[in-house]
């Protein structure tokens, strides 16, 4: 959720004179150092992961039933085979008779039984992720019997992603609060195993010799350094140290365009999160406050600012979810508002602001705007400038936190930058994320927003489907929880003249095939 918003880093040497337990030559293996942003962002728990760093190191020290192979596909892992039903309603999977953990045991079907339960016990952000599951268990040692609450055509995607991994129940117990908290704190079942961990500096990789998989991981070690710095960043790409980057100062895209920034189709969208819960500020429980300040924010001026090939954003939703005829779902969506008549926008947010009782600003009470980036400040300043001139508010400050995300999961401010990187490519997994209780970091909560998107995502017919989801849209815009200003494209620096194997699915990396050309 996709809060899957923090930066990487890629950086390599060649491991001359290592060599691996498969036979594989020296040369053949690399080591990586790669920035994962703050030590916040970086949390290995696959139960309560949730930003882009979390997420894509838990798919290098863990693996699912399924996983993305070295094309970024979504392949059989852990799983050796499965059999679904005529009715789609129930998967039966064989897990791999050579899968094991870390330290030697063998990886069972319970294990996939007791993660799923771990991750539903954890409240975290991805805790509603196995909704679509009405049971799961474990006939034997090898065989998961899955049924669903109804048929779900995106199921491998979903079974795929980190939250949906296997657990070791002997080490949650034996841990508690501190599981995954370290490396001995944690055992593995992916292609690599967490060896060294300097808080607050770097977390260390190195690859498993007995994976099943050994023969086709071509990197040998990977450093992911804890840093945030977007400057350093791009200097450190510039000067070759590194060859991997999707962080870096946004405000010089222009100047990195031919110099190894790389462009992809984002599913994403950059919001303004308002806090809307009990502990969120009383002027942002105002629907028409919420409202007039989505309205004010000129957008072009956003995506002029950026110069990063963003569409200014009049949905939640992003484009490029299409149905079988091709048509895309935000073409059929009734926009939030106009984005061709800015004046006419501006018009009605100074009369919604006027209502809620601060005419041309007055009285308006202190904000503050938290960001986790110096790109997503300047967007945030911009808009600031914005309400300055369109609704007179000059008492919203924006502030760059160290602890962003911690500080916005426990609701801890007034407005927040907001960013979610689709998991997988369904409509559903976009909504999900303002349904009560799910990756929802508003505290935004209403009764006829989850009855649509339930409806939606237990519908068999897409037409169905897709107006429960136009509800869905519909009300956002009424409540206006967020205000989506760009639906933006991915981007990251990567030197693909000497290197390639980077693999890249919905906003997040598995590093595990690079290799230098």
């Amino acid at each position: 959720m996709k809060k899957k918003l923090l930066s990487f880093i890629l950086g390599v040497s060649m491991a001359l004179g290592m060599c691996s337990a498969t036979g594989m030559a020296a040369e053949e293996e690399i080591s990586f150092s790669v920035c994962g942003g703050s030590e916040d962002a970086m949390v290995i728990d696959t139960g309560r992961t949730s930003t882009l760093c979390g997420i894509s190191a838990c798919r290098h020290l863990y693996e699912g039933l399924y996983k993305l192979d070295a094309e970024g596909n979504v392949v059989l892992g852990q799983a050796e085979n499965v059999d679904i039903s005529e009715d789609e309603l129930t998967y039966t999977f064989t897990l791999r008779d050579d899968i094991t953990w870390s330290d030697g045991e063998t990886v069972t079907a319970e294990d996939f039984v007791y993660g799923w339960q771990y991750l539903k016990d954890c409240s975290g952000d991805y805790s509603t992720l196995l909704d679509m599951v009405a049971s799961a268990e474990a006939t034997d040692e090898k065989t998961l019997v899955v049924t669903l609450n109804y048929a779900c055509a995106y199921l491998p995607s979903v079974l795929a992603f980190p939250s949906a991994y296997p657990v070791r129940q002997d080490y949650v117990e034996e841990y508690g609060d501190s599981y995954a908290t370290d490396p001995d704190k944690a055992v593995y079942n992916g292609a690599f195993v967490a060896t060294d961990w300097t808080h607050q500096q770097s977390l260390v990789m190195t690859k498993r010799a007995d994976y099943y998989n050994a023969d086709e991981i071509t990197a040998g070690e990977i450093t992911w350094e804890l840093m945030t710095d977007t400057s350093t960043m791009m200097a450190s790409f510039q000067s070759g140290d590194i060859i991997y980057s999707d962080t870096y100062p946004e405000q010089e895209a222009g100047m990195l365009m031919d110099n190894g920034l790389h462009f992809t189709s984002g599913y994403n969208n950059y919001c303004i999160m308002f806090n809307v819960s009990e502990s969120g500020p009383e002027v942002l429980k105002d629907a028409n406050v919420r409202k007039a300040l989505s309205l004010a924010i000129d957008r072009d001026r956003l995506v002029s600012i950026r110069n990063m090939e963003d569409n200014a954003a009049a949905t939640y939703t992003p484009s490029g979810l299409t149905n079988e005829a091709g048509e895309d779902f935000i073409d059929t969506v009734t926009p939030w508002y106009d984005l061709s008549d800015y004046e006419a926008n501006c018009e009605e947010a100074k009369s919604l602001l006027a209502e809620a009782g601060y005419p041309d600003g007055e009285g308006f009470p202190a904000l503050t705007y938290i960001v986790n980036n110096d790109g997503r400040r300047e967007i945030a300043e911009a808009v600031l400038g914005d309400w300055s001139e369109v609704l007179g508010i000059d008492s919203i400050t924006v502030e760059n936190v160290e602890s962003f995300f911690a500080q916005r999961q426990s609701k801890d401010y007034d407005m927040a930058y907001f960013g979610w990187y689709m998991d997988y490519p369904d409509i559903s997994n976009m909504l999900y994320t303002m349904t009560t209780g799910s990756n929802n970091d508003a505290g935004y909560s209403n009764e006829a927003y989850d009855e649509a998107f339930n409806t939606a995502i237990s519908s068999l017919d897409v037409e169905d489907q897709w107006e429960a989801y136009r509800q869905c849209e519909a009300i956002l815009a009424e409540d206006v929880p967020v205000a989506p200003m760009l639906h933006a494209q991915n981007s990251y620096l990567f030197d693909d003249a000497n290197y390639d194997g980077l693999v890249y699915y919905c906003g997040n990396f598995y590093f595990g095939y690079v290799h230098a050309l």
